[in-house]
């Protein structure tokens, strides 16, 4: 079986007994089985905890406008009973979670308007250069914005063994050239994988997601990128509130 669909499957309670065996299996084996398992697993502990914070905020919202329809409307006492059951029995009725997807943010002018592309802060070109290795062809056409000839030769490096940094502009090349799964993927194992330009892959990560419309993760990025570095602390949690 796919080992996404695995994962899928094991996250939604949906796996078999035989899939449970597998799944064991892969766990104890396959270590990079168990580096993408608890990422998803972190990733959802964060998701859990911020959609509790989220509805907690507006069931006491909920609270508040009842009490004041309590002072206001003396004639309807049964209004005093309501509580916090009653608020969550609202927010079930008024379809909360569809209701913010379709009247939330707009992700494609957020995107545009916190993505900057990052710059080469790892091979200086120089005109006088006479080195033609692969890593200076690649730094070479991402800097001239050629995005499909920096991925090509980013991708042969990282086929070769590569890096962070390789991982990291080939994401960044991927994003230019709209192929934001393919980005996703990368940044993702550069958390799982590397130090280096970590802090940088969470915030590309978030806005990666936000390209892609699925916000719960992006949240969950910005959120874990605010409690751990400072890198676009600030940025992070204005793009946070935009999405609240």
């Amino acid at each position: 079986m796919d080992k996404e669909l695995l994962l899928y499957r094991y996250f939604s309670d949906q796996l078999t007994e035989d899939e449970q065996l597998l799944f064991n299996d892969l766990l104890e084996k396959d270590l990079e089985f168990k580096a993408q398992f608890e990422f998803e697993n972190d990733l959802k502990r964060v998701i859990n905890k911020n959609q509790k914070q989220n509805l907690k905020q507006k069931l006491i919202g909920f609270e508040k406008e009842i009490e004041a329809k309590n002072k206001s409307i003396s004639s309807k006492p049964r209004l005093k009973n309501w509580s916090i059951a009653a608020s969550i029995a609202l927010l079930i009725g008024l379809g909360w979670i569809a209701y913010s997807t379709f009247s939330g943010p707009d992700y494609d002018n957020l995107y545009v308007a916190n993505f900057e592309t990052y710059p080469n802060t790892v091979y200086t070109i120089t005109r006088s250069d006479a080195d033609q290795s692969l890593e200076r062809n690649a730094f070479a056409a991402y800097e001239a914005s050629d995005y499909e000839k920096a991925a090509a030769a980013f991708l042969d490096l990282k086929t070769q063994g590569g890096s962070a940094h390789t991982d990291f502009y080939l994401a960044q090349s991927y994003m230019h050239l709209g192929k934001d799964n393919e980005a996703i993927e990368i940044l993702k194992s550069i958390i799982l994988n590397h130090m280096e330009f970590k802090a940088e892959a969470h915030w590309y990560l978030a806005l990666a997601y936000i390209k892609t419309k699925d916000e719960v993760k992006a949240v969950a990025m910005l959120n874990n990128l605010i409690e751990n570095f400072d890198y676009k602390k600030e940025k992070a949690q204005a793009l946070l509130a935009e999405l609240d």
